[in-house]
């Protein structure tokens, strides 16, 4: 009869977390992930196969608490610009939040340099599709309302709306004082949803 687990998977991950999150997965060895999670290096090999595998299983994790459950909290929001900002404004609270500048893990695994397994690559692209889907349709929720221009390709605002999240990451963990830069780039971004739709401007100069 098989041993009863004694830990469970998801404070496993949670310790492995901390350690990937601070080391980068190149930089952490299974004696730190041993130490960290308690177990053995035979007891994670038999629950995650190798360190890759935990290592995807720590990304899946990670998104599981600190995306996904914020996106599908805006999606409800009535507002879909509201939403688009409400991201923003979150990701600029985390930032601020910060101290350590540990930054995002799942933006961090693609900007370290380390060679990347298929299986990782495929949890960040899923995430990051599933980010940048979030924008792709509160924009076309937007335009259907008229609440901003219905010339706007919203899969391709979306894509940039993806790389001004990265961008907002990455200079988080830079710069010595990021609130107000954050926000600016912020502001900027977003500031065709602040720009009423052509046929209100031309109601208004009438």
């Amino acid at each position: 009869m098989p041993r009863k687990r004694t830990l469970p998977d998801d404070i496993v991950l949670e310790r492995a977390m901390t350690v990937f999150w601070r080391l980068g997965y190149a930089g952490t060895s299974m004696r730190d992930l041993t130490q960290a999670t308690g177990l053995s290096a035979a007891a994670l090999y038999n629950r995650f196969a190798d360190k890759d595998g935990l290592f995807v299983a720590v990304l899946r994790r990670y998104s599981e608490i600190a995306l996904t459950p914020l996106l599908d909290r805006l999606a409800a929001s009535r507002s879909p610009v509201a939403a688009i900002r409400g991201f923003f404004d979150a990701l600029i609270a985390a930032s601020q939040a910060d101290a350590d500048r540990l930054g995002c893990l799942l933006v961090n695994t693609i900007v370290d340099g380390a060679a990347m397994s298929d299986d990782a690559r495929a949890m960040l692209n899923s995430r990051f599709g599933e980010l940048e889907a979030f924008f792709a349709t509160q924009l076309r929720r937007a335009i259907a309302e008229g609440a901003i221009d219905p010339g706007i390709d919203p899969a391709a605002k979306a894509a940039a709306l993806l790389g001004t999240a990265f961008g907002l990451r990455v200079l988080s963990r830079l710069r010595d004082d990021p609130p107000d830069q954050l926000r600016d780039l912020a502001d900027n971004a977003l500031a065709f949803l602040a720009e009423p739709p052509p046929a209100l401007r031309l109601r208004a100069a009438r």
